[in-house]
């Protein structure tokens, strides 16, 4: 019976962290996902404030602009979206200590990067979606993350 109940509770766990890890591309409008950004100290964006005013079927990055780091927030967002799967590696995704994974990625450099992350990517070991899933991050916020995430794996973009 023990053995069942720790099966069952691992699937549930499994299917939590793999919805995280896969969005629908739909915007949610609900009261709580419009807080979430509040309730991280007003460094996020919320979606009202949002720089990327595109639709999610549109989302892109605003070309020819120059985006500065901003590690404390970019780890506010690793903490919020993108820890689900790549604090492990969950569905092919880097995990964050798998330096040698990272160090191929950067290799893109960051104006790439930070374009797959917001546009979504399918590479050969995994996809990552559109904005890691998060719907309500803007340009600034997937930037930081992405180089929050290079940075703690200790990698540098070219």
């Amino acid at each position: 019976m023990k053995k069942l109940f720790v099966l069952i509770l691992m699937v549930a766990m499994g299917g939590f962290l793999l919805s995280g890890c896969a969005g629908n591309g739909k915007k949610q409008n609900n009261r709580s996902s419009m807080m979430r950004g509040k309730q991280m100290n007003g460094t996020m964006m919320n979606r009202e404030k949002k720089q990327n005013d595109a639709s999610s079927s549109t989302v892109s990055a605003k070309v020819g602009k120059n985006y500065t780091a901003n590690l404390e927030n970019g780890k506010k967002v690793y903490t919020k979206i993108c820890i689900a799967c790549h604090m492990t590696g969950v569905a092919g995704a880097p995990a964050l200590k798998d330096k040698t994974r990272w160090e191929g990625i950067a290799a893109k450099g960051m104006n790439q990067l930070h374009h797959d992350a917001i546009n979504g990517f399918t590479g050969k070991t995994g996809v990552m979606p559109a904005r890691g899933s998060c719907s309500d991050c803007s340009d600034q916020d997937i930037y930081d993350a992405v180089a929050y995430m290079l940075k703690t794996a200790g990698v540098k973009a070219k």
